[in-house]
């Protein structure tokens, strides 16, 4: 894997090899300076950490899947005898095998993705076999014997719970239980006491692989949330107003494009004076890098946060007109992010409405010290219920200032005095 802290290609000389032990936070901050080149190298690489990590659950899914197609052929192996065509049986299980081990080896090869082509075969076997084993001991009756094939079905989606999107697996599981349902219902028409075994085998073989889709959900989510909340902290140690993420983006395309021009008259190749369209496209590059740099003087550290935030952006409004979250020492801005970060995060079923609102400023008759500032904020929060906050919001608000909490018609509103020291002191 590379490493995001040595020199690459559009991260700058700043970052260094000797970084690659540094934490994850630390690492982050540094790429904030270099700019979002810099940055997106170090997305990338902790994408491919997160990436490493399934992996390993895959190997596990590889694991458990050989183990139960083992219990199946020898479950197929002890009954030899009670099946009427036991080759058609042998067969299928040939299909499972090559199907389970096709997979894994062209996924392993393409970097732990199967092609959707891949993929698309491998069903197609696992189907032929399902289907070649319920010809094989005609279906779900009294005097078949049990139906082993289905535990190499669902084991070979289980291998590759890793490899491919998990709702692809999932309509894979559901469709194959759908069919195996209708079969077994054909089962009950005829005895209904022998279909009751084979219903066992079905969750048997299906159980253990919404299990491995489960759990690889669950890890996903935690990573991707891991990320979120490193990314936003990485805002902390900004200045009062700075430019973010995505006005970085865009000063360093005015930056490259003013470089270029400096460098074509600079070499000759534009002779001096400009001629009107010269002059005019420079006026215009001029004008937008004027316009973006007041913009970001426009907006605060707690701004770049949300707007760079994957679960804040969709659920957070800030209003903060004179940016006054600016003037938050580092404890404060930590323990206000944190709170905010584990609203938005909190587990809820419609997306919530988060409004932040900063200022204005205290009148200094209030009972705020002479060398300090009262800051008024306000949380206000719709779609979640109080009882799903998680309780560590109270701690990380303390840090910040002095703070009451109401509920009203399913809002809830959280209000926070902060005390800063005031820039006239």
């Amino acid at each position: 894997m590379s490493d995001p802290t040595r020199p690459a290609q559009g991260a700058g000389p700043g970052l260094e090899a000797d970084d690659q032990g540094m934490g994850l936070l630390t690492r982050l901050v540094r790429a904030r300076t270099l700019g979002p080149e810099a940055i997106e190298s170090l997305r990338r690489d902790m994408a491919t950490d997160s990436r490493i990590g399934i992996g390993y659950l895959g190997i596990g899914a590889i694991v458990a899947g050989i183990l139960l197609s083992i219990r199946g052929i020898a479950v197929f192996a002890l009954n030899w005898g009670s099946y009427t065509n036991p080759w058609l049986t042998a067969g299928a299980w040939a299909l499972v095998a090559a199907a389970m081990a096709l997979g894994c080896i062209i996924a392993n090869s393409k970097g732990g993705r199967l092609p959707t082509p891949a993929f698309i075969g491998v069903l197609l076997l696992v189907a032929a076999a399902v289907v070649l084993d319920l010809v094989s001991t005609h279906g779900f009756t009294e005097s078949t014997p049990e139906v082993t094939v289905i535990v190499g079905a669902g084991a070979t989606l289980l291998a590759l719970v890793a490899y491919r999107p998990l709702n692809q697996l999932i309509l894979a599981t559901v469709v194959l239980v759908v069919f195996l349902l209708s079969v077994t219902i054909v089962g009950v028409g005829e005895d209904p006491v022998a279909s009751r075994p084979q219903i066992e085998v079905i969750v048997a073989a299906i159980a253990p692989t919404l299990i491995a889709i489960l759990i690889v959900k669950s890890f996903t989510r935690f990573i991707d949330r891991e990320l979120d909340r490193t990314l936003v902290e990485s805002t902390l140690s900004s200045p009062r107003y700075a430019v973010g993420i995505l006005g970085s983006d865009e000063l360093v395309r005015l930056d490259r494009s003013a470089e270029e021009l400096l460098s074509d008259v600079a070499s000759g190749r534009i002779p001096l004076p400009l001629d009107a369209g010269q002059a005019s496209a420079a006026s215009s590059l001029a004008n937008e890098l004027r316009r973006r740099l007041i913009e970001d003087r426009l907006q605060t550290w707690l701004q770049h946060a949300v707007d760079g935030s994957d679960v804040l952006r969709p659920t957070v409004t800030l209003v903060d007109p004179d940016g006054l979250a600016g003037y938050l020492e580092a404890d404060q801005r930590e323990g206000f992010l944190s709170a905010v970060w584990l609203i938005a995060a909190a587990p809820t079923r419609q997306q919530p409405a988060i409004t932040v609102t900063i200022g204005p400023v205290l009148d200094p008759d209030r009972g705020v010290p002479s060398d300090m500032m009262g800051i008024p904020m306000n949380i206000s929060i719709a779609g979640i219920p109080r009882r799903r906050f998680d309780v560590t919001i109270w701690g990380a608000l303390d840090r910040v200032g002095q703070h009451s909490e109401s509920s009203r018609n399913g809002v809830t509103d959280i209000r926070i005095t902060a005390e800063v020291h005031s820039p006239e002191s």
